[in-house]
C-alpha cells in the first residue's frame, strides 16, 4: 500500500479523534482506489493507524467472501460506492449529532456553514440503514443512524472529514441553542445592611 494513502488515513483518523468526532476505537473510513476499496480494519484506532490497519477489498464481492479483518461496516461501504460517485466514506460518532438524532427525523442546520454545506441531514433507523444510507447519500453529504453515528461522503477523505466536522459543529450549536439559559446571579450593593 502506498505511503501517501496511509498518510491520508492517518491524518484523517487523527483529526477525527482530535476534533472529538469519534471514540478511541469507534468509526471507520474508506476510499475508492483503482476499482477497489481500501478500508480500515475492524476495531482499528483511527487516531493511531498502522499499515496493518488498512485492507483492500473489492467493490462488488459479497461481504461473506471478504476477510473478517475488514470493518464490520464494509458491506455498507460497498453499497455506498456502488450507488454514489463517492471517492471516500467516513463513519464517525459525533456526540451532538447522535444526541440530536434521538429526537429528530431530519436535522436542518441553522448555522451559516451547516445550512450552506450540509443543507439537511436525514436520520434513519438502524434496521433500515443498509438500504437507506446508500440512497440518501446520492443527494446528501451525510446521514445519521439514530443513536449510533454518521456516514459522510466526499471525493476525498478530506472532503468527507469536512462534512463530518460540519455536522458535529452544526449539531453542537443547535443542541446548545436549545439548552436553558444559565441563571444570572443578582448583584448585591456593597453598602446594603
Amino acid at each position: 500500500m502506498q505511503d501517501r494513502i496511509l498518510d491520508q488515513f492517518r491524518q484523517t483518523g487523527a483529526d477525527l479523534l482530535r476534533l472529538g468526532l469519534t471514540t478511541s476505537h469507534g468509526g471507520n473510513m474508506s476510499i475508492r482506489h483503482q476499482g477497489k476499496i481500501i478500508v480500515t480494519v475492524h476495531f482499528a484506532m483511527l487516531g493511531r493507524l498502522e499499515p496493518g490497519n488498512l485492507i483492500e477489498v473489492p467493490v462488488h464481492e459479497n461481504p461473506d467472501h471478504i476477510t473478517s479483518d475488514a470493518s464490520k461496516d464494509v458491506a455498507l461501504h460497498q453499497l455506498i460506492y456502488r450507488f454514489t460517485p463517492a471517492g471516500a466514506v467516513i463513519h464517525a460518532h459525533p456526540a451532538y449529532a447522535i444526541a440530536m438524532s434521538l429526537t429528530n427525523d431530519m436535522i436542518a442546520p441553522r448555522d451559516l456553514e451547516g445550512a450552506l454545506f450540509l443543507r439537511e441531514i436525514p436520520v434513519v433507523a438502524t434496521a433500515e440503514a443498509s438500504v437507506r444510507i446508500p440512497q440518501l447519500l446520492q443527494t446528501h453529504v451525510a446521514v445519521i443512524v439514530r443513536g449510533h453515528g454518521s456516514s459522510a461522503v466526499g471525493r476525498t477523505l478530506n472532503e468527507a472529514l469536512a462534512s463530518t466536522s460540519d455536522l458535529g459543529f452544526s449539531c453542537k450549536g443547535a443542541y446548545l441553542a436549545h439548552m436553558p439559559s444559565p441563571t444570572r446571579p443578582t448583584t448585591l450593593a456593597a453598602n446594603n445592611p
